[in-house]
């Protein structure tokens, strides 16, 4: 069977455990990324190919697109703790090591947060803050970090678990996921 996107299998699952259709995300996500006053729109989609997953990316420069790929290994998806901050060179094809994950965090963190709702990543400790906000049909795990404030909100899906917005302070790296219309 050839394989689909991810999102296929999240719209089926949704479908199986009763939720409408419109909880699934689409195809392709917008990341809008923000970083020392520039901002930069990549548009990411997530496929499952093999045990591993691909994210490809593309942005709109200079009148032409640019893309690339970042492929998260069977061993990252479920045990990885680093999360790969990789700046995206187009036609780059890059192959993460078993402990980097882009975007989204490991299986492993996702249970850890869930269960004891404190999660380690990239050596920082985030203890969870709320689950107040939802975004199509599952809620955004809110989470900060202990030390430095840094927050994080991941979408509260065991086969997706995306970072669906970072904020560190204004000179770092801050994102949010918006679904494309």
């Amino acid at each position: 069977m050839k394989a689909k996107y991810l999102i296929t299998l999240l719209l089926l699952l949704a479908m199986g455990t009763g939720a409408a259709a419109q909880s699934a995300i689409p195809d392709t996500l917008l990341f809008v990324f923000k970083l020392h006053g520039q901002t930069r729109k990549y548009q990411m989609s997530f496929t499952q190919r093999k045990d591993s997953v691909v994210l490809d990316w593309r942005i709109l420069r200079n009148l032409r697109w640019q893309k690339g790929s970042y492929t998260l290994t069977p061993a990252a998806m479920e045990s990885g703790e680093v999360l790969s901050f990789l700046m995206p060179e187009d036609g780059r094809k890059v192959v993460l090591s078993d402990r980097e994950t882009a975007y989204l965090i490991s299986r492993k963190a996702y249970r850890q947060l869930k269960a004891n709702r404190r999660l380690a990543y990239n050596c920082t400790e985030y203890e969870w803050l709320d689950n107040n906000e939802h975004v199509s049909g599952h809620a955004l795990l809110h989470v900060r970090d202990v030390q430095e404030g840094a927050e994080m909100w991941i979408w509260d899906n065991p086969a997706l678990p995306l970072v669906w917005r970072m904020k560190e302070n204004p000179l770092e790296v801050n994102w949010e996921v918006q679904v494309l219309k």
